[in-house]
């Protein structure tokens, strides 16, 4: 569109260059109107020409983590990071905001928790059941509980659940799952006498493991791409 613009422009000028010349003499408004128009050019061009710089394969490798990103020239991107037990991917559209790139994903399940039931269970004892897929552990999971005295604590599961004694003093007012390695979390599920303390929940993987960007802002710095993600700084550096 800036070149057809360019073009544009350079044809009018030549086919009328004797009269608008004429004119421009004659009236200080064109000279202004030419003047705007082409820094109108020169900043549609500069986007464009930032954007088309950006284009290419990035490396964010560092101790423990393997990463890279992939900006296509198409306004598409690809994403991949492993990190310990964590392997995510994400796949969308980029753009450019000032000193940031920015990715948004495409459409994506998130994984969520489902409570399944509630009932009394044994008194004095939060119990907590938790379907999972084939082949998952019961053990990447935590339940954060908030207790009456004003605390909060972590209690990751075993392949049985949890089951976790509690008093009168310390007795459990919610209970929210996680699943920390992808950092998935679930709503809180307010706890009383009356409701009980033993839940049964599924979590529904879903798309586990592809990454919701959200116009997440990754920032340009010397030609590197920044991302703050699962508690690090990764700079992307161009590959090729």
């Amino acid at each position: 569109m800036v070149q057809a613009g360019s073009n544009l422009v350079r044809e009018t000028t030549s086919a009328h260059g004797a009269a608008v010349n004429a004119a421009a003499v004659r009236s200080p408004q064109v000279l202004a109107f030419a003047a705007s128009l082409a820094l109108f050019i020169a900043a549609a061009a500069a986007p464009a020409a930032a954007r088309s710089s950006l284009v290419g394969v990035y490396d964010g490798h560092q101790m423990e983590m393997a990463a890279g990103l992939e900006l296509m020239a198409d306004g598409r991107f690809r994403y991949a990071l492993s990190y310990g037990a964590l392997d995510e991917e994400a796949a969308g559209k980029w753009s450019v905001s000032g000193d940031h790139v920015v990715l948004t994903s495409g459409p994506v399940r998130v994984p969520r928790f489902v409570l399944v039931s509630r009932a009394k269970g044994a008194e004095g004892v939060l119990q907590i059941a938790l379907d999972v897929p084939n082949g998952m552990s019961r053990q990447y999971f935590d339940a954060v509980v908030a207790k009456s005295n004003g605390r909060a604590e972590k209690e990751q599961l075993g392949d049985d659940g949890l089951s976790s004694p509690f008093t009168s003093d310390n007795a459990p007012t919610s209970v929210r799952m996680v699943l920390p390695v992808f950092e998935v979390i679930g709503e809180p599920v307010k706890l009383d006498p009356d409701s009980g303390y033993s839940l049964h929940f599924r979590f529904e993987a879903n798309d586990l493991g592809k990454v919701d960007f959200r116009a997440t802002p990754l920032k340009i710095v010397n030609g590197d791409l920044v991302l703050d993600r699962v508690g690090r700084t990764i700079r992307f550096r161009r590959s090729k």
